[in-house]
């Protein structure tokens, strides 16, 4: 027969067990990895193509389109070095919908430039090196595209004023 102060031992010790391997996940799960800056980079891109898909004036949405197709490129590429990561890539962050033209592309060019900072920290997986390289094409043209836009908006803006 057992004795009762056995089983309580017993018992103790799965628990302690199950608590440290609770534990021990846990403290994974939030430990960086080898890509600490790319959900960073990543949740920033996506506001900026969420930034760049909402509705706006016809002169500026071929651009802002494009810009938004560079910028999801960039994210598809962060996403591929992530993985390797086994980084939860599932992020849909909100967006300030309320700013003005102007705000809106500041906005999105200081969270690209942003991204470029986070995704330009030196990388220890040469296998995302590539992919890292890719995203920094896309960012660039990005940028260029909403440099662009911007110009292109404020112009008609102007115009729109005098007339």
């Amino acid at each position: 027969m057992n004795h009762p102060f056995t089983l309580k031992v017993g018992a103790i010790g799965i628990i302690a067990t199950l608590l440290t391997v609770a534990i021990t996940q846990a403290a994974r799960a939030d430990l960086p990895g080898k890509h600490p800056h790319y959900l960073h980079a990543r949740s920033d891109l996506r506001k900026a193509e969420q930034l760049l898909r909402l509705p706006d004036e016809r002169n500026v949405k071929q651009e802002e389109n494009i810009a938004a197709r560079e910028v999801h490129a960039a994210i598809l590429e962060i996403d591929r070095a992530a993985v390797l990561d086994r980084k939860d890539v599932d992020d849909n962050p909100q967006i300030d919908t309320s700013l003005s033209h102007l705000g809106k592309f500041r906005e999105i060019e200081r969270l690209l430039q942003s991204a470029k900072r986070d995704i330009s920290i030196k990388e220890d997986n040469h296998a995302a090196i590539g992919w890292r390289h890719q995203a920094t094409v896309h960012l660039d043209l990005a940028e260029r595209d909403v440099e662009i836009t911007a110009h292109r908006d404020l112009a008609d803006d102007r115009y729109q004023q005098r007339h």
